[in-house]
């Protein structure tokens, strides 16, 4: 593609993981450890499955996982989940340089996407951090699947109506973003080689 370095090369469209990526967070206080910490080891091991896989905010899943709330622990504990999560969305900022890459691939006409494994509580500050809208939006908590699950991407893959070989997947971790992806048939590059690519074309 004119005037982007040769990695894009039949690409047509560009996928970006969120956190460690596009965004950060910046103060991270490891919000829902206080409610792990609170439960039985059985509801801790349910919680992990189903936290990032689920749509419904921090303070419902008490219920969720059949829980009553009678225990001041618990009551206690989402407290300090809510103070905490407030603290890192609040503290969610885009990543130095990436409104620029982003801006620079839109210029070009590339479509883009997010996928991101991210639970509920984060999803509404992770989008007011982003430069614009994404064509396709790929989130593990509306999606039921999370990375590196083949299912998230064939949603990635569908929303984009693309060749998967038409798509470039970029991503800061291994399995989720470099392994996941190029078992789904994309093309795919960790966020460093992206911005030293972009840097230098």
């Amino acid at each position: 593609m004119t005037g982007l370095p040769p990695i894009f090369d039949g690409i047509e469209a560009v996928c970006f993981d969120a956190f460690g990526t596009l965004v950060e967070i910046t103060e991270k206080r490891k919000a829902f450890m206080p409610l792990f910490r609170a439960l039985p080891a059985d509801k801790r091991r349910e919680l992990k499955h189903r936290l990032m896989r689920e749509d419904r905010p921090f303070t419902d899943w008490p219920r969720a996982l059949g829980i009553e709330m009678d225990s001041y622990a618990l009551a206690y504990a989402l407290l300090e989940v809510l103070e905490l999560s407030i603290i890192e969305g609040q503290s969610i900022a885009l990543r130095p340089g990436m409104a620029e890459i982003w801006t620079r691939l839109r210029s070009k006409g590339l479509r883009l996407a997010l996928c991101s494994n991210l639970a509920s509580d984060y999803v509404a500050a992770m989008r007011r951090q982003l430069p614009d809208t994404p064509d396709v939006e790929v989130l593990s908590c509306k999606v039921g699947a999370i990375k590196p699950e083949p299912a998230i991407y064939a949603q990635v893959l569908n929303g984009l109506q693309l060749d998967p070989g038409k798509v470039l997947f970029v991503g800061d971790t291994p399995r989720a973003d470099i392994e996941g992806p190029q078992a789904a048939g994309m093309k795919a590059l960790h966020v460093d080689a992206l911005v030293a690519a972009m840097q230098s074309g």
